[in-house]
């Protein structure tokens, strides 16, 4: 074939094509289709790969986008999947979508109430799951006893439809006092006006849980119910007198999120375990049961090798095994702050985090490791202005 430069005008381009060779291809159709058959399916299953990594963000998103429409070649695909799927479980288990705003922020990073802080807790149903109660403590500035019309008006402050729950039934609840011979505080008088709504199965039982969970954490041992004054109401279709109040109900904390657009809390759960081991077993994700709107508040990759107890000194040590992945996020804050709950549901005082040396980390968020930590008294601190 000669050669021409490229200002040549005088050769003939359909003449040069007729002196290429002649490549031909022998295979059937229907070996052509089994050769790209593969390809085909892998490019579907990279189709199905960009909602699981949604949550990571726009910029993850649209850099996966680009490199499909630029057909990066598929080893480089499989690789960035191998990737992400190593870091999946970490990445779901911090459900923190960038559009949700973190209700935490005035708090410090934290999914507990300090013993130092003034609060009032609020049981609130979840709007997905059956038993579910969502305990959220409302930061406040005073110490006094709060009267049922500050917890409605802190009630109706709460954007329960945006975190994913449920107003609590208290609007017959005329009356919240302390009878005048109790002293400590731990008796509450619940006075109702119209309680026929609550003789429901239904109803009745989301209310007791409302009130347990609201009055748990502010050290109450028992409620006294009145109708209009008159001791006794009809909950549940019985006559309800008192109600024993649990301060340790020797429960463990999961993680309740609504959706993945929604913010996560800490919730006790339904059932109680006998002891703090088998709660904790049970809040690792190897080991957990529960469906979503509850997730395992111990991600994959975090093995607890101990949970030694003192019951003399009311110390719990935590150990955790040599190669457990802990990182310093907001993923394990949340994990730290569900033991520390548990603990204190088992009436243990503090808490030592020890282990997880080639994590290389000495604390969590303002945890320490190997340091006595105080358990918290209540969970899911919030500011509401």
């Amino acid at each position: 074939m000669e050669k021409y430069g490229w200002n040549d005008k005088s050769y003939d381009i359909e003449k040069l094509f007729k002196q290429l060779p002649v490549v031909k291809d022998h295979r059937t159709p229907e070996e052509i289709y089994q050769a790209i058959a593969p390809k085909v399916k892998t490019k579907k299953n990279h189709s199905w790969f960009f909602p699981t990594v949604a949550s990571l963000g726009t910029v993850s998103v649209a850099f996966l986008i680009v490199a499909s429409l630029f057909h990066f070649s598929s080893g480089s695909i499989e690789e960035k999947s191998s990737v992400e799927n190593d870091k999946r479980d970490v990445v779901m288990k911090t459900f923190s979508a960038p559009e949700v705003p973190n209700i935490f922020s005035e708090t410090d990073q934290r999914y507990v109430v300090q013993k130092d802080q003034n609060f009032i807790t609020l049981g609130l149903p979840a709007l997905k799951g059956e038993n579910i109660v969502v305990p959220i403590s409302i930061i406040i500035d005073k110490k006094e006893k709060t009267s049922i019309q500050e917890f409605k008006e802190n009630l109706d402050k709460i954007p329960v439809g945006s975190w994913g729950l449920q107003l609590a039934d208290i609007e017959n609840i005329d009356k919240l006092s302390v009878p005048k011979s109790e002293k400590n505080g731990k008796k509450v008088i619940i006075d109702l006006q119209d309680n026929r709504s609550l003789s429901s199965s239904s109803r009745g039982g989301a209310f007791i849980e409302t009130v347990k969970e609201s009055l748990r954490y502010q050290n109450v041992d028992e409620v006294e119910f009145q109708t209009e004054g008159k001791p006794g109401a009809i909950i549940e279709n019985n006559k309800q007198t008192v109600l024993p109040i649990e301060s340790n109900g020797k429960k463990a904390y999961f993680e309740y999120m609504y959706d993945q657009d929604y913010p996560v809390f800490l919730a006790p759960s339904s059932e109680k375990y006998r002891t703090l081991t088998e709660a904790i077993s049970n809040m690792e994700s190897e080991h957990f049961h529960s469906n979503p709107p509850l997730h395992a508040p111990i991600p994959r990759g975090v093995d607890i090798q101990k949970v030694k107890t003192e019951e003399d000194t009311k110390h719990v040590t935590v150990q955790f095994s040599k190669d457990s992945e802990l990182m310093n996020n907001r993923t394990f804050i949340r994990m730290i702050d569900s033991l520390l709950l548990t603990a204190r549901d088992f009436g243990y005082k503090t808490v030592t985090f020890t282990g997880a040396e080639e994590a290389n980390i000495s604390q969590i968020g303002k945890i320490q490791f190997n340091t006595k930590i105080p358990v918290p008294v209540a969970p899911n601190p919030v500011v509401i202005k």
